[in-house]
């Protein structure tokens, strides 16, 4: 089935779109070899989100052997800790 000329508009107005919008996977699909789309891939924010753990460890250990400002170390270390795991999973709308 023949598309258009409407249609084969269209289809090049989203080819466009997708090539600037996300280049790796336009060249894998034109390559024959398809990359997983940007919102699909895995960010490497490990190391960040270890960081993040171990500062929070190290801010509940000082609440715990009642170091002056413990307390509040040990909340925002936790606050951090979560806002750093809740960016690693990044938005997959």
């Amino acid at each position: 089935m023949a598309l258009g000329p409407e249609d084969e508009s269209r289809l090049a107005e989203l080819a466009e779109r997708t090539r600037a919008q996300d280049p790796r996977f336009a060249r894998g699909l034109g390559a024959g070899e398809p990359q997983p789309p940007a919102e699909y891939r895995v960010r490497r924010t490990g190391w960040r989100i270890a960081l993040a753990l171990t500062g929070c460890a190290v801010a509940l250990f000082l609440f715990s052997a009642g170091a002056p400002g413990g307390g509040f170390l040990a909340a925002l270390g936790a606050v951090l800790a979560l806002v750093t795991i809740g960016d690693g999973f990044g938005n997959r709308a």
